[in-house]
């Protein structure tokens, strides 16, 4: 026990010395964190700039224009009655949107010739894209209303009553939350577990640490690893402040969510060593998980739907424990779900984590028998 004790106080020692084990492990969630947190605080997209051509200068046009104003998402930035060069005006002005009102639009109207409003969006962007499309048609739509009653004409031939359920103000910060959290989590754990047993390999003192944990590897793996587990309690507790301080709702149940962030977390650790073990260099180990973590980022699913990806994306993100965790986590707190709404993942999750606990014990035996062997 004080041998297994003594690994650990020197694993906290080497995580303290290194400048950038410390930066990264405990400076880079927050910081991020923090960031982040910062930059999508607003939620939603608020006042795009868009430029309105009105050559009917009329009083239809006119209610047109104060509707397409009065919604928040919208700031109409200039009303002009010439014709715009719209690319110049996209690349140049940043406008997202020019709504073109044609030369006799309200006399049209009133004589039932249906007439077009052609609206050009700038698409290059598909967030402020699709929020100047939903705003633009629903004032066009409240209008096209508007007029087909005081025509007399049916306004429609039936009502649709759509309900928005799970973060119904679609807040972009909400959803994106749990995804940004768990990858920066995910890098960090990774890699600074990989510098860690690289640099073991590096000053060859494994079969050292080995004899000294009785020649046990799960003994020597946990007690170097249980610094990391202990710190990673620290960095929930600074996101749990997060979630506080950018007004973000807590989940429904805690201890789910607390089981399956450390589950994720301690699967990350033994990927993060099993790096460290297979590739023998800090430099090595870093640049592999850097070049892996944005394919398993893209193929967790999290943004575009796990079902629609090629089956080789499904099988590939199924490896990593980012999908079961972002996609699980997902549920338990956008959708309020417990763990019985998330067995399939909370089962892939425990899969992986016996998986490359496995993974690791065999790289670390092997590495500590060659060793052995060399000298």
């Amino acid at each position: 026990m004080r041998n297994f004790l003594s690994i650990i106080k020197r694993e906290f020692r080497l995580f303290f010395s290194n400048k950038i084990m410390l930066g990264l492990y405990l400076g880079g969630p927050v910081l991020y964190g923090l960031l982040f947190g910062y930059v999508y605080n607003k939620g939603k997209l608020t006042d795009l700039p868009i430029v309105i051509v009105d050559k009917d200068n009329s009083s239809t046009s006119a209610a047109l224009i104060d509707m397409l104003s009065e919604t928040d998402m919208l700031q109409v930035k200039e009303v002009r009655r010439q014709p715009v060069d719209a690319d110049r005006l996209f690349m140049n002005g940043g406008v997202y949107a020019v709504v073109n009102i044609p030369y006799q639009f309200e006399a049209d109207i009133m004589r039932g010739a249906y007439p077009e409003l052609n609206t050009y969006i700038n698409n290059a962007n598909l967030m402020p894209a699709n929020y100047v499309s939903r705003a633009v048609m629903t004032a066009v739509g409240t209008l096209n209303v508007i007029k087909t009653r005081m025509a007399g004409k049916q306004a429609e031939a039936f009502h649709l009553n759509l309900f928005r359920l799970y973060n119904p103000a679609s807040n972009y910060f909400f959803f994106i939350w749990p995804s940004y959290l768990g990858i920066i989590l995910q890098s960090v754990v990774m890699v600074v577990l990989a510098l860690s047993f690289a640099s073991e390999q590096e000053t060859n003192s494994l079969p050292g640490l080995y004899r000294q944990s009785s020649h046990s590897v799960p003994l020597l793996l946990l007690g170097k690893l249980i610094p990391y587990l202990l710190l990673s309690v620290i960095l929930l507790g600074v996101y749990g402040i997060y979630f506080y301080l950018f007004r973000q709702p807590y989940p429904g149940h805690l201890f789910p969510v607390l089981l399956v962030s450390f589950i994720f977390v301690a699967a990350n650790c033994f990927i993060g060593v099993s790096a460290g073990l297979l590739f023998r260099s800090q430099l090595k180990s870093l640049q592999f998980l850097i070049i892996l973590s944005m394919p398993v980022y893209i193929s967790s699913g999290f943004s575009w739907p796990y079902e629609q990806g090629g089956w080789a994306a499904r099988l590939f993100s199924g490896i990593f424990p980012f999908m079961p965790f972002v996609n699980g986590f997902r549920i338990l707190l956008i959708e309020h779900g417990s763990l019985s709404d998330i067995k399939d993942y909370l089962q892939l999750q425990l899969i992986q984590l016996a998986m490359y606990f496995m993974i690791a014990c065999l790289l670390l035996r092997w590495n500590v028998a060659g060793r052995r062997k060399e000298r």
